[in-house]
């Protein structure tokens, strides 16, 4: 007995050895599939669920009974990023890292097939995630939420459980950090220190303290990429560290929208052209180079050092690179600087992340302003 399909969507065939119906089909990915009839199931009923089984297919809404696990599409999505070079050596190490948060955290989901877990299964693993901070509760909610994205695109489950309204992103435990500036006090007397010595490291400092540039990207500035004639600086690339901590030139910024050109004004264009006569031409033609031992120099040298300024100064209780960035920050926040500008300055891909990291600053500023306005009602008698 032969009940053909039509439109190309397979037939109904008897099958002798079974002695039961059977049906071949083709997936909405061009997979050739066979549907047998279930025991006790009726002809009719098996057409009916054939029938709907092609119906899913012509409408996009097929789903194919797999096991595999949330694990396994996290993992190769992860592994997929780093092998088609969409991210760097570093960003796949802490991408790892964050996997094994989950696999720590997500006990209950992790090892379960994909189209197994439910939202009560979410709703259940992500009060754990509170332990971690907010930055890394972002990372690993992305992530959760990524790996249910792909599934639902390979057509493994019908919907994503993340987007289910009584699903949010939890807060951690912890306080956030505050970030840590100095103050108008101390960057004063970091510059005076600088400006009386001539340390190799000295302009490295001073072109963070006065562009905010992540100490990666000032590392990895080459003569090219300073524009006096237009008073550009384009930053296209970092230094960062591989797979085995080596430091190493990325191939381009900490994220796409890293790559920025800033303006530099007649302090940083003195700056630079200061470092350059102190500079001795070297192979990558970088701003900055240990020509004497043939290497780069490191963002752990200049912390190294600014610990050490810092011990013999005493200029503030802790000194790093980053804190130099977020330095330049605040005092761009202080002038008056829309949170939009200062996003673009400092290459953050989110205006959010800006707002966020400098929430405090912010808060301050709008208070002084408001005073400032209030006053100024006053003594116009309003």
């Amino acid at each position: 007995m032969n009940r053909k399909r039509g439109n190309g969507e397979g037939s109904i065939t008897y099958h002798k050895a079974s002695q039961r119906y059977m049906a071949q089909y083709t997936t909405s990915v061009g997979e050739r599939k066979t549907m047998y009839q279930r025991k006790n199931e009726t002809l009719t009923e098996f057409k009916k669920r054939f029938t709907k089984t092609i119906n899913n297919i012509n409408q996009g809404t097929y789903i194919e009974k797999v096991n595999k696990t949330f694990i396994e599409i996290l993992k190769e999505y992860v592994q997929n990023k780093y092998d088609t070079n969409k991210v760097s050596a570093r960003t796949h190490i802490r991408d790892l890292e964050t996997v094994k948060q989950i696999e720590s955290t997500c006990k209950d989901i992790v090892n379960l097939p994909i189209q197994k877990i439910t939202v009560n299964h979410i709703r259940k693993v992500l009060p754990n995630l509170t332990i971690y901070s907010n930055n890394s509760i972002d990372k690993i909610y992305r992530l959760i939420n990524k790996t249910f994205k792909i599934a639902v695109s390979d057509r493994l489950i019908p919907f994503n459980p993340m987007d289910n309204e009584s699903i949010s992103k939890p807060k951690s435990d912890k306080p956030n950090k505050s970030i840590e500036a100095l103050t108008l006090e101390e960057h004063k007397k970091l510059i005076e220190v600088l400006e009386k010595q001539e340390h190799k490291y000295k302009y490295i400092i001073l072109l963070q303290l006065y562009t905010g540039m992540r100490i990666g990207e000032v590392l990895a500035l080459s003569i090219k990429d300073i524009d006096y004639k237009n008073n550009t600086i384009t930053i296209s690339k970092t230094l960062t560290r591989d797979e085995n901590d080596k430091t190493i030139m990325g191939d381009t910024t900490k994220t796409e929208n890293s790559k920025r050109t800033i303006l530099m004004n007649d302090k940083v264009k003195s700056i630079l052209k200061q470092a350059q006569k102190r500079q001795m031409t070297n192979i990558n033609g970088l701003l900055f180079y240990d020509n004497e031992k043939n290497t780069y120099i490191t963002p752990s040298e200049i912390n190294s050092y600014l610990k050490r300024l810092n011990k013999k100064e005493n200029i503030t209780s802790n000194l790093h690179t980053h804190m130099l960035r977020h330095t330049y920050a605040t005092r761009c926040i202080e002038s008056g600087m829309q949170a939009k500008a200062l996003q673009k300055i400092l290459g953050h891909k989110k205006i959010q992340t800006t707002l966020d990291t400098y929430t405090s600053v912010f808060k301050e500023f709008s208070q002084n302003e408001l005073e400032k306005v209030t006053q100024y009602f006053e003594a116009q008698g309003l």
